[in-house]
């Protein structure tokens, strides 16, 4: 499969912005390498990823399974997935609360309703930088007042808090809806 260039480009931005960091040095592909990992359950090497970015020199071509694990890694099904629902302009044709939410699409202080199985049920406010506290929580061990940083919200996959704090203790990371992901997201209120 031939680099199509402006579509590799996109799917790179977005991968950057999902991730709220740009791959500029070594220690930033290792953490992509990560974050591929908790998302997708599939390990991409950290030269592969060097490779697509421009970061080294490499092939003139991409493997298609490579490209589909960056593409699900930001809410897609696959790379044609991804072809096929984000235009040339860099916007999904896909709602933003239809299969995944950035917080880039919240203002500040909105609010953003959570649910997964079997019946839990969060309300989050979004402070800023990629940062939600837990406003009301309903038969989950998330608690008023807990904070987080999280990268998108995806539906039908776990959602992984980074840098949790509950009660002013070290920072832990909580994972969410680990039995079939996120049932329900969407924005209460601006």
């Amino acid at each position: 499969m031939s680099l199509n260039e402006t579509e590799i480009l996109q799917l790179r931005e977005m991968v950057e912005e999902s991730v709220s960091r740009k791959m500029k040095t070594p220690a930033d592909f290792q953490f992509l390498t990560g974050i591929i990992q908790e998302r997708c359950k599939e390990t991409l090497g950290v030269t592969t990823l060097k490779r697509i970015w421009g970061y080294i020199d490499g092939y003139d071509t991409t493997r298609y399974s490579t490209l589909s694990v960056l593409a699900r890694c930001v809410g897609f099904r696959d790379w044609d997935d991804f072809l096929a629902n984000h235009n040339r302009n860099g916007e999904s044709s896909n709602p933003v609360l239809g299969l995944s939410l950035f917080p880039k699409d919240i203002p500040v202080g909105g609010v953003v309703f959570i649910a997964w199985a079997p019946d839990r049920r969060v309300t989050l406010e979004y402070l800023g930088d990629s940062r939600f506290e837990v406003l009301k929580s309903e038969n989950s061990k998330l608690k008023a007042g807990d904070t987080f940083h999280c990268t998108c919200f995806i539906i039908g996959e776990p959602l992984y808090l980074d840098d949790y704090v509950r009660d002013g203790k070290a920072p832990t990371l909580f994972v969410v809806g680990n039995k079939g992901g996120l049932t329900e997201v969407r924005r209460e209120r601006e």
